[in-house]
């Protein structure tokens, strides 16, 4: 705790000194229920300056392990993703397979191309996809259903577009 933070707690425990001093001289409920709230914010703000985090928060998003934060989808991934035989070797995506590709997954969440990615392009299993993105593996078959009925409209549209 650096100097000027040490002397704001050092000044907070004052003021809620002189409050309570004057919650106890004051005769007059409507004072006293005044200084009663006056007090509970100042107790909450030296709470909070004195561990450093919001008091009465149980399990703050600060409080997460690594584990938890760490995610595992980087965007950039479907670039080196073409099938499951190609996704195992070294092969380089031309533009015009990074652009069919990216046609193909039109309209997917990104949830749903987290989830296709992960199974179809890094043949990770639906429970190992759901403990990479911290879901449910039910959570995987849909958004996996729902891409795969997208994907297969995207190419059937596009397939209608070129025919015509």
């Amino acid at each position: 705790m650096s100097k000027s933070q040490h002397d704001l707690l050092l000044q907070y425990k004052k003021t809620r000194r002189d409050l309570r001093a004057k919650h106890d001289r004051t005769e007059s409920k409507e004072d006293q229920a005044l200084l009663s709230q006056m007090i509970g914010d100042v107790e909450f703000v030296i709470e909070w300056l004195s561990t450093g985090r919001q008091p009465e928060s149980r399990r703050g998003i600060d409080r997460r392990s690594v584990y938890e934060l760490t995610k595992v989808w980087d965007p950039e991934w479907f670039k080196e993703f073409v099938a499951p035989v190609a996704a195992t070797s070294e092969y380089e995506l031309s533009l015009s397979d990074e652009f069919s590709l990216d046609d193909a997954m039109t309209g997917l969440s990104e949830r749903e191309r987290q989830c296709y990615v992960l199974h179809v392009g890094f043949d990770y299993s639906m429970l190992q996809v759901a403990q990479e993105l911290n879901i449910k593996k039910a959570s995987v078959q849909n958004h996996l259903k729902e891409a795969a009925k997208k994907i297969k409209n995207n190419r059937t549209r596009d397939m209608f577009s070129i025919v015509v």
